[in-house]
C-alpha cells in the first residue's frame, strides 16, 4: 500500500510504499503501524515519528479504513 506522505526531516513530500498497515481501534490516540518503514530518497528510512501524512494521505488513509 502507498500513502503520500512529508518527511519531518527534510520536508520531501512522496508516495511511500508502506505495505500492510494496521491500526489498534481500541486506542484512538495510537499512530498507524506500517509493514514496511518509509523511505526517503534523502534521508534513508524513516519510522511512523518521522513522518507527517499529507491531505492526500490522510485520504487514504480514510479510503483504507472504510473499504476494510
Amino acid at each position: 500500500m502507498y500513502l503520500n506522505v512529508e518527511c519531518k526531516k527534510c520536508k520531501a513530500e512522496f508516495d511511500a510504499n508502506v505495505g500492510v498497515i494496521s491500526l489498534d481501534e481500541s486506542d484512538f490516540d495510537s499512530k498507524p503501524t506500517f509493514e514496511k518503514n518509509p523511505e526517503c530518497d534523502k534521508c534513508g528510512e524513516l519510522t511512523v515519528n518521522d513522518i507527517y501524512l499529507t491531505e492526500v494521505g490522510q485520504g487514504q488513509l480514510t479510503q483504507i479504513w472504510m473499504n476494510a
